[in-house]
C-alpha cells in the first residue's frame, strides 16, 4: 500500500519557509555577529539590518520620517508592548486610557483584559454582528460617550484586519470615522494580511500595524511593528536600548533578513488566482458537509484567499484532527497559535453554535496553490469525510 501523501494546510498558524529564505539558509551564508559590535563582522550584520529595514519600509510604502519600525519576537509581544506603552503614557500624563477590543480577537488581545495595568486603564468590548463584521455605528457611539464623559481620555483601539480562524476581512476604510475622536489611536492586527488580500501593502488610516513574519515564510521568533512618531512610546523590554530605545536586546539580524526575503517572495503572489481555487474548495466542502456540518467563513463575502473555517456536527475538533492527520491532512482548530488544548470557539459561540463550539476546523493553504494540488486536497478530504460518515 502506498504511503499517504501528507498535505500541510495550516499556513495561518505557521507557513513553511519561503523559497528565497530556504535558499539562503541552505547557502550557509549566515551573518552571526552581534550588529552592535564595532568589528567588521558586526558592521556586516548592521548593514544587513539596515538594508532589510529599508526594503520593509519600501514594501509597505512607509516614510521613515513619520513612522518608526521596531522588530520584536512576534505579534503577541507587539500587542503587549503597545498595551503597556499606552498604560505608561496615560499614567505619566495623569490620564486614563481605554483599550478597545473584540472577544473575537486573537488571544494576544483578549488576554489583555486579564492583566492589571492600574486603575487608570479601562477596557471596552467592541460589538460584532452576525456576519462577523464590526458594528461600527454602535462602537463609535460607545466610544464617543466615554470620551464625552472624560474629555482627557486616551483610547487604544484594536482592529483585526483579517481573522485568523475564518479569514474574514475587516476593511480599514471605515476606521477613518473613528479618527475624528481626539486622542484615539488605532492598532491594526495585520498578522494574517500579507499575501492573502488585495492591497495588503497599503497601511492607511491607523497609527500602529503589527506583523508576525513566520506567517508569511520567514523564521519563527521575528515580527515587526510600524507606529506613528506622534505616539509617546514606552518600551516593554528595557536594557541596552539597541533599537533606538524602542526595544532592548541583541537584534535578530538573521530573522530580520528573512523578513525581507519572504516579503520579496510574497509580492509575487497572484491573489485572484488563489481566491478562485479557494472558491472551488468551498464548493466541494458545501456538498460534502451538507449532512455532516457547515461552513462558517462563507457567511461573509470578504475573505482571505487561503482560509476556510468549517465545523462538524457530531465530531469534536480533537477527534477530527486526529482522523484528518492519519489520512494525510494537516489542518487546525481554533485560533492560529493557540495552545493545543481543545476550547470552545468564540466565533461558534457568538453565532449560536454552542453544541458545535468545540468542533471548529480551519483549512489554510499555500499562497501559490495550484490546480493539481487542489485536486489532491479534495481527493484526500473526500476519503476523510467518507470515514466520518461510516462512524455516524
Amino acid at each position: 500500500m502506498d504511503p499517504v501523501e501528507r498535505l500541510y494546510l495550516d499556513y495561518n498558524a505557521t507557513s513553511p519557509l519561503s523559497q528565497s529564505v530556504l535558499n539562503w539558509v541552505k547557502s550557509g551564508e549566515l551573518l552571526f555577529a552581534n550588529p552592535a559590535s564595532q568589528h567588521s563582522s558586526g558592521k556586516a550584520a548592521r548593514k544587513l539590518i539596515n538594508e532589510s529595514r529599508a526594503f520593509i519600509y519600501s514594501t509597505f510604502q512607509q516614510n521613515e520620517k513619520d513612522v518608526n519600525l521596531v522588530f520584536h519576537s512576534g505579534a503577541t509581544e507587539g500587542i503587549a508592548t503597545f498595551a503597556y506603552s499606552f498604560s505608561e503614557w496615560a499614567r505619566l500624563t495623569g490620564k486614563e486610557v481605554l483599550i478597545c477590543y473584540s472577544k473575537l480577537d486573537h488571544p494576544a488581545v483578549t488576554s489583555l483584559v486579564e492583566h492589571y495595568y492600574g486603575p487608570h486603564v479601562k477596557f471596552l468590548e467592541l460589538q460584532i454582528n452576525q456576519k462577523l463584521d464590526y458594528d461600527h455605528l454602535a462602537n463609535f457611539a460607545a466610544i464617543q460617550d466615554k470620551k464625552d464623559n472624560n474629555p482627557d481620555l486616551m483610547i487604544l483601539y484594536h482592529h483585526l484586519w483579517v481573522h485568523n480562524e475564518t479569514g474574514i476581512v475587516a476593511p480599514l476604510e471605515p476606521l477613518a470615522e473613528f479618527k475624528k475622536i481626539p486622542d484615539l489611536y488605532i492598532h491594526i492586527d495585520a498578522v494574517q494580511a500579507p499575501g492573502k488580500i488585495h492591497k495588503w501593502t497599503e497601511l492607511k488610516i491607523a497609527d500602529i500595524f503589527t506583523f508576525s513574519a513566520h506567517k508569511f515564510g520567514a523564521l519563527k521568533g521575528i515580527g515587526f511593528t510600524f507606529f506613528s512618531k506622534k505616539i509617546s512610546f514606552h518600551p516593554l523590554i528595557i536594557g541596552g536600548g539597541q533599537q533606538s530605545g524602542h526595544r532592548s536586546g541583541t537584534e535578530n539580524s538573521l530573522g530580520i533578513q528573512t523578513v525581507a526575503l519572504a516579503l520579496a517572495d510574497l509580492k509575487k503572489v497572484e491573489i485572484d488566482k488563489t481566491i478562485g481555487l479557494r472558491e472551488k474548495l468551498e464548493g466541494f466542502l458545501i456538498q460534502e458537509l451538507e449532512d455532516l456540518g457547515g461552513i462558517i467563513s462563507i457567511l461573509n463575502p470578504r475573505l482571505a484567499n487561503n482560509t476556510i473555517y468549517f465545523y462538524l456536527n457530531d465530531l469534536s475538533s480533537d477527534g477530527a484532527l486526529a482522523l484528518f492527520d492519519l489520512n494525510g491532512i494537516m489542518i487546525s482548530a481554533g485560533s492560529a497559535c493557540s495552545s493545543g488544548a481543545a476550547k470552545s470557539s468564540a466565533i461558534m459561540t457568538h453565532l449560536g453554535h454552542k453544541k458545535e463550539a468545540k468542533n471548529g476546523l480551519r483549512i489554510s493553504f499555500a499562497y501559490d496553490l495550484n490546480e493539481e494540488q487542489l485536486l489532491m486536497i479534495i481527493r484526500q478530504l473526500r476519503v476523510c469525510f467518507t470515514k466520518i460518515r461510516q462512524y455516524k
